[in-house]
């Protein structure tokens, strides 16, 4: 393979020196410290391979531009949490792990004093990340070559498709209240819940108001979400588990799988916390300072910590597959070379960025639901 090698690294060393060169080929550029994949959206040819190429790169960008989004929403919440817990800006310097631990330590360490004599009820409305069907056909369709999007058989593995039901709903009808509900609230209960998923959020009958969605068995039509089947075409389906196309390439359903994760729709979570018994003027105003910070950071990085995981699981072909491109591009310009180096990169920078906001963001979720 030194051969191979070689003829890369001399490859490479043309690209740097000529600058942009083949059609659509120019380099990526590293902006603020980041990569920048915004040079490498061009056409690289009319082969099946630059399809796959380019197809790629497209989810290089969208996927790097997810990862670092979550990772400064992840940073503003942090500080706004430790600032709501009285924190001052001096203790929250740093980059994002030393920032967040900060501010999670405090947070901690004040949730710790109000369990130590009260009993404390976290009340929380879970974040709900939508990914396209239709979208993750028409990605595929741009990937692999002569393929019509409306052909593409696509399942949803670990969940299943719901959507919009312009005809007859076959199964549960989902609708966002705040509010009574006559079946299954899910999300936030301000009274009594019946029961309660892993994450805290209620899951059950709501004896006051539900904060999130009323689940109820749908009755022909319904007017939110569709669950469990519809007698026509969902309108906007989407899938809760991950969306796959029964056969493809493997480059194609990496970036097909990056991308459309990085283009998900995500609706925020809340959280609220409760306190059972009379409280003196000290822990009055500890509870202040959390209720404060549950508001203004912690419910971000509760709702940001389903959105990074999933960006992580989803993305972890795509990055493995990264540093294998250089030498697939040699196939098909230069400049398909140059930006295949560069997705390398931001895929590196991707990986690292996603690893540390999965930490911070799983550190305060098990600290809120800590019993």
């Amino acid at each position: 393979m030194r051969h191979v090698s070689l003829a890369l690294t001399l490859l490479l060393a043309l690209v740097v020196s000529c600058g942009p060169v083949a059609r659509g080929g120019s380099r990526g550029s590293t902006h603020g410290g980041r990569t920048s994949m915004s040079a490498c959206g061009g056409d690289f040819g009319a082969t099946n391979q630059a399809a796959k190429l380019e197809a790629f790169f497209l989810a290089t960008a969208r996927f790097h531009q997810a990862a670092f989004e979550a990772h400064d929403q992840l940073m503003t919440a942090c500080r706004n949490t430790g600032l709501a817990l009285g924190m001052t800006e001096t203790e929250l310097q740093g980059d994002l792990r030393e920032v967040c631990t900060a501010a999670h330590d405090r947070l901690a360490s004040e949730l710790a004093a109000l369990r130590a004599s009260y009993t404390v009820r976290i009340e929380a409305q879970p974040p709900h990340c939508e990914v396209s069907v239709e979208a993750y056909g028409q990605c595929m369709a741009q990937c692999e070559a002569q393929v019509d999007p409306g052909e593409v058989q696509i399942t949803c593995e670990g969940g299943e498709i719901r959507g919009y039901c312009d005809a007859e709903c076959q199964g549960s009808c989902a609708l966002d209240v705040a509010g009574q509900c006559a079946g299954t609230c899910e999300g936030a209960c301000q009274g009594t819940c019946s029961a309660y998923a892993a994450d805290g959020s209620c899951a059950g009958s709501c004896d006051g108001a539900c904060q999130g969605r009323c689940v109820v068995s749908a009755q022909a039509s319904c007017q939110g979400e569709c669950r469990g089947g519809c007698s026509v075409t969902y309108r906007e389906p989407y899938c809760t588990g991950r969306v796959r196309r029964p056969s493809a390439s493997a480059r194609c359903r990496a970036s097909c799988d990056a991308r459309i994760e990085a283009e998900a729709r995500c609706t925020p979570g809340q959280a609220n916390i409760a306190i059972e018994g009379g409280l003196d003027a000290e822990q009055q105003a500890r509870l202040a300072r959390v209720q404060q910070a549950m508001r203004e950071g912690v419910s971000a990085i509760l709702g940001l910590r389903e959105r990074v995981q999933r960006l992580q699981q989803n993305g972890a072909e795509i990055i493995r597959l990264a540093p294998q491109i250089p030498e697939a591009a040699m196939a098909v310009s230069l400049g398909a070379v140059a930006c295949a180096t560069t997705a390398a990169a931001a895929m590196a920078e991707a990986s690292a960025s996603l690893t540390v906001s999965v930490e911070v963001s799983v550190s305060f979720n098990a600290s809120v639901n800590a019993r």
